[in-house]
């Protein structure tokens, strides 16, 4: 995971080469001129205010994104905002520069790597928090939620039990987070973090995009811990070279 392709602004010339999602092989380019921005109504009636200065400028823009791949070629719709702001010249001098943060792309490109045994469900349910990260990070945050869910279904973890009475009480998110993390204490511990980040989102408290980008990190790490095993595969591998030079001289 690139962080800084999740905070980096944009330009007239150029995107972030966010990874096209379609071929997952490509990376995205700016499409030569298709950058168009307006200054938006409110901010042009500030211009009358006496302390007006030019970093009270907002804009919208549109653009066209385009992966660069030659036999994939997706074009990608880019919209967002933005404004004027300091920057160093090329003499060095400081001078008002245009800047464009982006707040929706279609379709969005995947913030984290996806393991190929992901369930669908809970693909489906990360694709939306992807697209949820600049616009609406509590959204996004829920999404997440969901997806922990989703991903206890897949693993086994019962969304039911029986209590001392006989009767079948639900559980919520917390309580299997708790049960799978008797089997799994690394990841159970990881997964309890996102959980309570999630809670945050759903209701409706703040989440910061550092704080999404923090849960992203931790989750690319936890699925491919939870569905690909990678730890027992690399413990594995470590071994049989173990086995097979350990008994050589030194």
């Amino acid at each position: 995971m690139k962080r800084s392709l999740w905070t980096a602004s944009i330009d007239t010339f150029r995107c972030p080469p966010w990874v096209c999602p379609v071929c997952n092989t490509g990376a995205v380019t700016m499409v030569k001129d298709s950058l168009v921005f307006a200054e938006t109504a409110e901010s042009l009636r500030w211009h009358i205010d006496e302390n007006w200065d030019p970093d009270w400028i907002q804009y919208t823009f549109t653009a066209w994104g385009q992966c660069q791949h030659s036999s994939c070629n997706q074009r990608f719709a880019i919209s967002g905002t933005g404004g004027v702001g300091p920057e160093v010249g090329e003499e060095g001098e400081m001078q008002w520069g245009d800047y464009f943060l982006p707040a929706a792309c279609h379709p969005m490109p995947s913030i984290i790597g996806l393991p190929d045994k992901c369930p669908d469900n809970v693909k489906r349910e990360l694709e939306s928090s992807f697209a949820l990260f600049w616009s609406h990070p509590e959204a996004c945050a829920g999404r997440i939620r969901v997806a922990l869910e989703l991903l206890m279904d897949h693993v086994g973890v019962p969304r039911e039990k029986t209590d001392s009475k006989g009767k079948e009480r639900l559980l919520d998110l917390h309580a299997r987070i708790d049960l799978y993390t008797a089997g799994n204490v690394e990841a159970g511990t990881q997964l309890m973090a996102l959980k309570w980040l999630g809670n945050a989102g759903s209701h409706g408290n703040a989440v910061s995009k550092t704080d999404l980008l923090d849960a992203f990190e931790v989750l690319e790490h936890v699925l491919l811990e939870i569905l690909d095993k990678r730890s027992e595969k690399v413990a594995m591998l470590a071994k049989k070279l173990t086995e097979k030079h350990s008994k050589k001289k030194k």
